[in-house]
Order: structure tokens, then sequence, then C-alpha cells
């Protein structure tokens, strides 16, 4: 399986909070070994899914290096980091070089640099069985998160989106995780969709059972699709806004505006989940009422 990811990558420090608003990471003060971590880790994570047909061991007692088979199909993963040219972090790029493609996408509005790594994906990779748009922020660690990507749109004919669950860790008492993107406002959400709990489920690799919502929350940072959605996208006109702001619009709207999201019922979140590698909602945990397990 071959998979295209574009990750839009834009940092600029600002002192002055005014100045972003939203409270982006990208734009935050002082946040610039913290976002060389996110980046760095996003792209290694990414790099760690590769499956290749063969596995080395050095094998020092004979001086030499042993060739062993895999036994998992081979994934193919190549990476491009669509930038204005200027705002984003070298030093973290220039670690990669080897590994990754650096692209410079023109723009008059430093916001709108999502939206143009999404059309960029979209129109340039009809080779790649899979088309991942990605925030520089998101960090997969599941092995297979592709793999079960495939299989959804496999098994519902390419007609859905399935989207992960985005969290962040907390680590403190009996809390683990913070599951980031829940529930939006009916009024907000109803602009796009009608959220169902458990309308699919189904058997991955005939052991794991998952049941699937038509998600109240369709944001997760990112997106992934079929070739033959992408085929799809490609004959129609891409939303510019309409979901918050263009980086939401670019994750989010793309997909949505043309396929009901899905994302895994939240006793199956685990599933399909990915890590927001900068965190921004833990503030909540000590300013929101906390509501017990029923």
């Amino acid at each position: 399986m071959r998979v295209q990811v574009c990750i839009p990558h834009y940092f600029r420090e600002h002192a002055n909070p005014g100045d972003n608003p939203n409270g982006y990471g990208s734009l935050r003060s002082g946040a610039r070994l913290q976002r060389s971590i996110a980046l760095s880790r996003c792209i290694t994570g990414l790099l760690n899914l590769q499956r290749a047909a063969e596995t080395c061991q050095l094998n020092i007692s004979h001086k030499r290096i042993d060739h062993l088979p895999n036994s998992a199909e081979p994934l193919e993963i190549k990476i491009c980091i669509c930038t204005d040219g200027e705002n984003r972090l070298e030093d973290v790029l220039d670690l990669y070089r080897n590994r990754i493609e650096v692209i410079t996408l023109a723009s008059e509005n430093p916001r709108e640099l999502p939206l143009a790594c999404r059309d960029h994906l979209i129109a340039n990779h009809s080779e790649a069985d899979l088309l991942s748009y990605m925030e520089d922020d998101v960090v997969i660690h599941d092995p297979l998160f592709f793999d079960k990507i495939g299989w959804f749109h496999e098994k519902t004919n390419h007609h859905f989106s399935l989207m992960p669950h985005r969290y962040e860790r907390i680590d403190a008492g009996s809390m683990e995780t913070l599951m980031v993107d829940g529930p939006l406002s009916p009024s907000f959400i109803g602009q796009f969709s009608q959220p169902q709990a458990n309308v699919a489920n189904g058997q991955f690799r005939g052991i794991e059972n998952v049941s699937f919502d038509i998600t109240d929350n369709p944001h997760s940072g990112t997106f992934c699709l079929s070739q033959t959605q992408a085929a799809l996208l490609r004959d129609s006109e891409l939303p510019r806004d309409g979901f918050v702001g263009p980086l939401e619009t670019a994750a989010t709207l793309t997909v949505l505006h043309r396929f009901p999201v899905m994302k895994p019922s939240r006793e199956c979140w685990r599933f399909l989940r990915v890590e927001h590698g900068h965190p921004s909602f833990l503030h909540y945990i000590n300013t929101l009422r906390h509501q017990a397990a029923s």
C-alpha cells in the first residue's frame, strides 16, 4: 500500500497574545522547543509506520548483516512538508532532509497555507492508494493506522470518511488521557451533519469488533482519502472557509462537505486515535467541572 502524506508547516512566534486569538501552537510565544518536538514526533511517527520486505540484523559474531523476511504487507509512506518558504523550523526539517520532501507553496495569507497544502495533496498524487492530510503536531502510534482506514474505505464502498479520535495525555490521578474533540453544539454541527451513535459496526481482520458513530465532532487535525474519494474531490470545488477557520476547514470540511464523517464509537475510541503532540487543551482539566462516569 502506498500512502502520500502532506503536512502544512508554519511556525512564527508572537510575543503579543492578541496576534493569536485562537491559541494556535504555531503562533504561540515561547513555543519553539515544544513545536520542534511535536514536528519531529509527527514525522518520526509516520516513518515508523513504514513496512518493507525485509528487516536487517547486525550479526556481530560473523561480522555481517543478516536479512530477514517480513511477513506483513509492505507499506510505503511519502511525506511532503508544505511551507511558505520562510516561517518554518529549519533545524528540524534539516534532520529529516533525506526522508521527506519540503516544498514552498505561495499564499498571500499565511493562514491559508493549510488550504494550499490540501489542494496540493488532492491535485497531485493520483499514484497513491491513500492520501492523508495532517497537521504538523499530530502523532500516530498505531502501526495499523492506515490499514484500518483502508479497511474502512473498502467496507463502506468509499462512501464515508473515517476520522481518528485525538487525545492529549493527562497522567494525573485516575485520569490517563483527554479526548480533545468532544461533542460540538447541536446548532453548529447540525449545519453539516446529523450525528448518530452506533450506525455501523465491523470486525477488523476478523478479530476486533468495532462500532462507529456519525460523529458529533468531525475534527481530528487530519483526514485520509482513498484514491476513489480523492478523484471525486478533484472534480469538485473544495471549500475555502465555513468550519471555524482555514486550518479547521482544510482538516475537516474538505471531507465533511462531501462524505459523512464517522469516528469509532466512544467505547471503541482506542481503535483509531492520534496524539495531539503539542497539548493545548489540558488547562480545561482544572477550569471545567467534572462529570463522573455513568
